[in-house]
């Protein structure tokens, strides 16, 4: 399959390039155990608007070769979290090695980021290309981690006060256990919201474990848009300690009303180790929501109870590439539904986009499925995404939006998450400790 690649040239919203027809294989990877963060600190210092993406200049930061990288979300900066990093040029080889120079900011607050000013940490996960026939005889990746440490400032907010307190952060690293469970995002409150208008939404609290990070699950799972991230209210905790979250981040993508009970997104929770591992601690109950979903045209509500689940996620995962299937017009800040060519997302599969703008207009901050919701467990096909662009434009058919990572999962119950736990701990007590050793 042939695709178009826009890319700025020389630097974002400078001199705009496209190569056309290249020619995409069916890749995968294999995942290594270990992975490292990387803190962005803002290299400027930038008045950012409610609302209105902006791209902020960040101290370079160095990817090796053969990784991927995402964020590591909830909210890292007083006034907005990073949706997205990028290269300047056209995006490099998952094999070769990257500098991050840039990064694509949602401000949910007006105000003046500072330089110095932590405002995201990356996740850089090491891993082994192959063709997708030969994937499960790939070895395992090589790890070479350069710990490091950098002085940042550390924000947040409260009581509309903003706090910046000076830190050092080591960019650390953590062994995956590619166990997680899933968190409901439910409202705690109504809501209007307005297509374009980024909004904060107080949720029922969601307690985090010591030693877990969180992804929102990608696949709208609300008909009136997108959780961008999650929020801890006053100063951001370290992963060793047990969080809170009470508010996401939410772009709507048409006007609507979000009401107490609804259901506006799914966080998955991933157990890591750090140091100092207990064991699991997972205490849930069924709970009664409002699924928000498009059928027919019209929106639909509907009250559900929804079982406590987790998975357990395989090191072995494929890409996806998201093209479009149409001519677009794109206007700045505008979330825009593009039809891509058509993805088949198999049963006990979870999506993950792959990080680093692919576009030069935008970002993919989501997978639209507007039909009836599905299980995890259940195949679909998506032809949508929601498109965040970054500049006026025209999206060309044929050109390529992004890239997602699909991850095959076992589905499981409370019980079977804690076995599957127990498993890993014993099973990574020799690895975890001879890192450790490296961090003291």
């Amino acid at each position: 399959m042939g695709v178009d690649i826009v890319y700025w040239v020389d630097r974002v919203g400078g001199v705009i390039d496209k190569i056309r027809d290249i020619e995409l294989k069916p890749f995968g990877y294999k995942m290594a155990p270990i992975a490292q963060w990387k803190v962005l600190v803002a290299a400027e210092d930038v008045f950012v608007e409610k609302g209105k993406p902006c791209v902020i200049k960040i101290k370079p930061v160095i990817i090796p070769e053969n990784t991927i990288v995402g964020p590591l979300n909830i909210m890292r900066h007083a006034f907005g979290t990073v949706i997205d990093v990028i290269e300047c040029g056209i995006p490099d080889k998952v094999e070769e090695k990257k500098c991050i120079s840039e990064v694509l900011f949602i401000p949910i607050e007006s105000g003046v980021v500072k330089k110095g000013d932590l405002i995201g940490v990356l996740k850089v996960f090491y891993i082994r290309t192959g063709l997708l026939a030969r994937i499960f005889d790939l070895e395992v990746p090589k790890v070479s981690l350069r710990i490091e440490s950098i002085e940042t400032n550390l924000t947040w907010r409260d009581d509309g006060n903003v706090f910046r307190e000076k830190i050092v952060c080591k960019e650390l690293g953590y062994t995956r256990s590619n166990i997680g469970v899933w968190e409901l995002l439910i409202a705690d409150e109504d809501v209007k919201v307005k297509a374009g208008e980024v909004v904060r939404i107080k949720i029922r609290d969601v307690t985090l474990p010591p030693n877990t990070i969180v992804v929102p699950l990608y696949i709208m799972r609300n008909a009136y848009g997108t959780v961008l991230d999650v929020i801890q209210l006053g100063k951001p905790s370290r992963i060793e300690d047990e969080k809170r979250i009470n508010q996401v981040v939410f772009l709507p993508i048409e006007d609507g009303k979000i009401e107490r009970g609804d259901l506006i997104g799914v966080m998955n929770v991933y157990y890591v180790g750090v140091r100092d591992l207990g064991s699991i601690k997972v205490e849930k109950k069924p709970e009664r929501i409002k699924m928000v979903y498009r059928s027919n045209g019209g929106v639909i509500k509907k009250e559900v109870e929804v079982q406590p689940f987790g998975f357990r996620r395989n090191s072995v995962a494929r890409w996806e590439c998201l093209i479009a299937d149409e001519n677009k017009r794109v206007e700045f800040g505008k979330p825009t539904v593009i039809r891509i060519k058509r993805i088949r997302i198999p049963k006990n599969s979870i999506v993950y986009p792959l990080y680093i703008m692919r576009h030069a207009f935008g970002t993919v901050v989501d997978i639209l499925y507007d039909k009836p919701p599905k299980r995890v467990e259940e195949e679909i096909t998506v032809d949508k995404v929601v498109f965040l662009p970054i500049y006026n434009g025209e999206i060309k058919k044929n050109e390529l939006l992004g890239v997602i990572n699909l991850y095959s999962i076992e589905v499981g119950l409370v019980a079977k998450i804690k076995d599957w736990y127990n498993k890993w701990i014993k099973m990574s007590e020799e690895e975890m400790l001879m890192y450790a050793r490296g961090l003291e």
